[in-house]
């Protein structure tokens, strides 16, 4: 375990090498998120006031405050990494040492998401205050306290995901546009943009049994107070239940695709 360790900490410091760049790309959230704000305002104001989706108006404006943060957190990008690993042959130089190339690349990435958690907690903090100086929303302690090892799982399933999806490459030439495509229809499914009640209540129940939601949804939700804290608890199970299955079904894909592949540069 101590490699894995090792790579760990190479991705923290990773992640604060380049600070300009890490707190350019969270300012670049700010301006989506003061836009739907602005949207909902005036739906809210145009309704009377009256709760909209299942949330009342303090609850959606945090969860549209909080959701492009959390979007950003829980992007991984590994689907880029591999892509570029199996393309350029650098995967060879993984396959030859003793280390297991999943684990490797999590370990990394959590690493580069170290900083942008504690960051998350100051962001979440500011947001939570500003409502509750604002529109008097309190959110219970318990929520809180739970929201942030929802969000770790979130980005870790996220991660599982991407990886399933970026096996492709072994199959497919170029494949740099599907992720592109794909990380825009599963933000907007996850509840990345807006929370999935506005789709309407079949894919909502739908949502329950699919992975994507546990993401972004309903980390938010736990947050929000929309959820109870039993409730809470059983999508912490949820989470790690579908990070196992996905864990699998990404490891057998792995390994399929090894028996395609064919080092050719790197």
């Amino acid at each position: 375990m101590g490699k894995y360790k090792t790579v760990f900490f190479v991705g923290v410091s990773h992640s604060m090498e380049y600070r300009f760049d890490f707190f350019m790309s969270l300012l670049s959230t700010v301006f989506p998120i003061i836009m739907q704000v602005f949207i909902w305002v005036s739906m809210y104001g145009s309704s009377g006031g009256d709760a909209m989706y299942g949330y009342t108006f303090p609850q959606m404006i945090m969860y549209v405050v909080v959701a492009g943060a959390v979007s950003k957190f829980t992007n991984t990008g590994i689907e880029y990494m591999v892509n570029e690993d199996i393309h350029s042959g650098g995967i060879a130089g993984y396959l030859v040492r003793p280390v297991n190339y999943i684990g490797f690349r999590l370990c990394d990435i959590l690493g580069n998401k170290f900083a942008s958690m504690i960051t998350m907690v100051f962001v979440t903090m500011g947001a939570l205050l500003l409502l509750f100086l604002t529109v008097d929303f309190v959110v219970p302690p318990a929520a809180v306290i739970l929201f942030f090892p929802s969000l770790a799982l979130a980005a870790v399933l996220n991660f599982f995901i991407f990886f399933c999806l970026s096996t492709l490459a072994f199959w497919l030439t170029e494949i740099g546009n599907f992720f592109h495509a794909m990380s825009v229809v599963i933000m907007v499914m996850s509840g990345g943009v807006f929370p999935v009640s506005v789709f309407g209540s079949t894919y909502e129940d739908i949502s329950r049994y699919i992975p994507l939601t546990y993401t972004v949804n309903y980390p938010i939700r736990i947050l929000s107070g929309t959820v109870g804290v039993w409730e809470a608890a059983e999508v912490l199970c949820v989470q790690l239940i579908w990070i196992f299955m996905l864990a699998v079904l990404g490891r057998f894909c792995w390994h399929l695709g090894l028996k395609k592949y064919v080092a050719v540069g790197g």
